[in-house]
């Protein structure tokens, strides 16, 4: 597991490190730097996919497009020196400091640096078991492609009722994941499990195209004694297709995996968003490793509540980074403030701006 990230001179850091857990939640105003964290570690990842084992930094790539390296170097870099270092759970530790030319799109490592690089596999970042679901998914329609070559639901999630017709009925999830008083533990089945208590009854309804490689997606209402009619996905909620990835990406995690998540709360109403925040302190709680951006307090009071109900024994193991721009007098600087939650849910301080606007709007109102 990815235990340490150091950063220096890489977009709005100038000199920074990040203790990580299971859950990682990044919260903040937009523009602060959290986004800049993630792209930190999407950058390794392509580089690794697309690279020479990171001989090479690649800024341009299959997850992000970064420009060229100097749109990355720190404004107010003292040198041109960009670095990256991971640490993992048995504090072994990679440290890539690529030559700097300010106008490539690919920054090679220097060759005393490449026998770090045999470390690669010990860092779950690389495994095969990852994901990154990014804020922009997929939206309602009526067909999705069955074709996918990597086995990943994509980072728009374009790949997901393709995964889920050809591995829905061979995955089984993990118990912690499953929906109470479930006995099917196939994917397919838990991802129309959840969406019920997410949505009050909704369902999945799969079938394949086969001359067209297509599948075509239609939702389905469950009563008590009756269920209706299959409707088009454009003419049910957006949310239920837009959380469609997030959903599977966590409910096939297993120990070691790594998944991104952007804005899972993103088209969600309230009741939904604070569930997600404890179906994502379940999938860490099976060994996965997740890193959360998000702007919703209901998410952060999901995985409060999770942790108090002892979905995960460690209460540690969930970290909270509250990112800000503070003004310090010619420019800017990025300072990132690290709330401890207890094992009842408390936050060891809440510092001004960390979702405290429902406060400010009562003192308003009253």
């Amino acid at each position: 597991m990815l235990r340490r990230v150091k950063i220096e001179n890489f977009k709005c850091f100038s000199d920074i490190e990040f203790q990580l857990g299971s859950v990682n939640l990044l919260a903040g105003s937009n523009g602060c730097g959290k986004s800049s964290f993630v792209h930190t570690l999407l950058l390794l990842r392509q580089s690794v996919e697309q690279g020479n084992r990171l001989g090479e930094l690649r800024l341009f790539g299959k997850y992000i497009d970064l420009g060229m390296a100097k749109e990355v170097l720190y404004e107010d870099a003292e040198n041109d020196k960009i670095v990256i270092g991971i640490e993992n759970d048995d504090r072994e530790y990679i440290e890539f400091a690529p030559l700097y030319e300010a106008d490539k799109y690919i920054l090679k490592v220097e060759k005393s640096e490449l026998d770090k690089i045999q470390k690669l596999n010990k860092f779950n970042l690389f495994s095969r078991s990852f994901e990154y679901i990014s804020a922009e998914r997929i939206t309602p329609k009526n067909i999705f492609s069955a074709i996918s070559f990597d086995g990943m639901l994509g980072k728009q999630g374009e790949n997901t009722l393709s995964f889920l017709e050809e591995h829905g009925l061979k995955i089984r999830v993990e118990p912690k994941l499953c929906v109470k008083d479930t006995e099917q533990r196939y994917l397919l089945y838990q991802v129309n499990e959840w969406l019920n208590v997410l949505f009050d009854g909704f369902k999945l309804n799969l079938s394949t195209l086969v001359e067209a490689d297509a599948v075509s997606l239609r939702f389905q209402e469950q009563g008590e004694n009756r269920v209706s009619a299959p409707h088009r996905a454009i003419n049910v909620g957006f949310g239920i297709t837009y959380i469609l990835p997030v959903l599977v990406a966590l409910l096939k995690v297993q120990k070691d995996d790594f998944v991104i998540i952007e804005n899972p709360e993103a088209h969600l109403h309230p009741k939904a968003q604070r569930i997600m925040g404890e179906l994502i302190l379940r999938a860490a709680s099976v060994g996965a490793q997740i890193v959360l951006e998000t702007h919703s307090d209901h998410i952060l009071n999901g995985i409060r509540l999770g942790i108090r109900k002892g979905i995960m024994d460690d209460s540690k193991q969930v970290k909270t980074f509250f990112f800000t721009r503070e003004n310090i007098g010619n420019r800017y600087h990025v300072n990132v403030y690290a709330p401890e939650i207890d094992r009842e849910g408390n936050l060891s301080i809440w510092p001004e701006g960390f979702f405290d606007e429902w406060d400010k709007a009562m003192m308003e109102l009253f």
